[in-house]
C-alpha cells in the first residue's frame, strides 16, 4: 500500500517541478507594473501605476488591455509559483519521514520473539483481505434444477459468463465474494453479482453483471437496480463495474480486464 503512495507522491513531485520551470520561464519577459482594479456598476475597470513610486494610476484603455492581461498573468504565476513551491516542499518533506520508517514498517521491525508479545494494530494488507474473506454471509443460494456452472476454482454461479469472471478475479488475486447480501438504506437486501476488494486502500467495489439486456423486461429491472445502486452510494467507474451481453454481443473479457486492470489493480 506504501509503495503506491511513494509512487503517486514522486508523481505529484515531478507535476510541480515541470510547473515552476515552466512559470519560471514565462517570468523571464514578464513585465513590470502593478494592476488596480475597481468596478463601477458592476464594470471593471483596470488601472497600471508603472513605477510604485508613482503617486497616480492609469487608465487602462482598449488598447493597452494586453499590457493589463499581461500583469494579471503575472501575478497569479507569481501566486501559483508560491503555492507549487510550498506544495513540493511539503510533499519532499513528508516522503523523507516516510523514507525512515512508516507506521506500517513498526511490527516487522520487531524481533520475533518481542513480536508474539504485542497485539498488532495495524494489519498488512494480506491479513486485512483473509479477514474480509473469512466474514461470514449467507449467499443467495439456488433453485433445485438451476443449471451449474463452476469457475476453475469451484465456485458455483450463474452462467458462463460469471464463471469467466470468478476466473479472472482469482487470476488477478483480487479477493472476490459471489452474490453477498448488500443491505440498502431503505432497509432491503440485495444480492450483487461480485463484491471486490481493493486491497492497497481497503475499499470495496461491486461488479454486477447484465447478461441478458436484450431482454426488455430484464433490462428494465437491470436499469432500476443500477439507479437503485447509486441512490445508495455506488457510482459506476468510482466502486461501481457493470459488464453487459445479449444473445448476439456477448461478453468481451478483453474489455472486462482493461476496466478491471484500471480500477482495482
Amino acid at each position: 500500500m506504501m509503495e503506491k503512495e511513494k509512487q503517486e507522491l514522486k508523481e505529484r513531485e515531478s507535476y510541480l517541478e515541470k510547473m515552476i520551470k515552466k512559470i519560471d520561464l514565462s517570468l523571464v519577459d514578464a513585465p513590470n507594473g502593478k494592476l488596480r482594479i475597481t468596478s463601477h456598476h458592476g464594470i471593471p475597470k483596470y488601472y497600471i501605476r508603472q513605477n510604485p513610486h508613482d503617486k497616480k494610476s492609469t487608465y487602462v484603455n482598449k488598447s493597452a488591455m494586453p499590457q493589463a492581461a499581461a500583469i494579471a498573468q503575472r501575478d497569479y504565476d507569481l501566486m501559483l509559483r508560491q503555492a507549487a513551491q510550498r506544495e513540493l516542499d511539503a510533499l519532499k518533506e513528508l516522503r523523507l519521514t516516510w523514507d525512515q520508517g512508516t507506521v506500517e514498517d513498526v511490527l516487522p521491525g520487531l524481533t520475533p520473539a518481542r513480536r508474539q508479545l504485542v497485539t498488532p494494530r495495524i494489519l498488512t494488507d494480506e491479513e486485512y483481505a483473509e479477514k474480509w474473506l473469512a466474514e461470514p454471509y449467507e449467499p443467495k443460494g439456488f433453485k433445485e434444477g438451476t443449471p451449474e456452472f463452476y469457475s476453475a476454482k469451484g465456485l458455483r454461479v450463474r452462467s458462463k459468463s460469471e464463471a469467466l469472471l470468478a476466473d479472472m478475479y482469482d487470476s488477478y488475486g483480487i479477493p472476490m465474494k459471489y452474490e453477498c447480501p448488500l443491505k440498502l438504506k431503505n432497509g432491503r437486501v440485495i444480492h450483487p453479482d461480485f463484491k471486490l476488494l481493493l486491497i492497497a486502500e481497503r475499499k470495496v467495489f461491486i461488479h454486477e453483471h447484465l447478461g441478458m439486456m436484450d431482454d426488455p423486461t430484464y433490462a428494465t429491472r437491470a436499469l432500476r437496480r443500477l439507479m437503485e445502486l447509486e441512490m445508495n452510494g455506488w457510482y459506476l467507474g468510482v466502486n461501481l463495474i457493470v459488464t453487459f451481453e445479449t444473445k448476439n454481443l456477448p461478453l468481451d473479457m478483453r474489455v472486462v480486464r482493461h476496466t478491471v486492470e484500471r480500477l482495482l489493480l
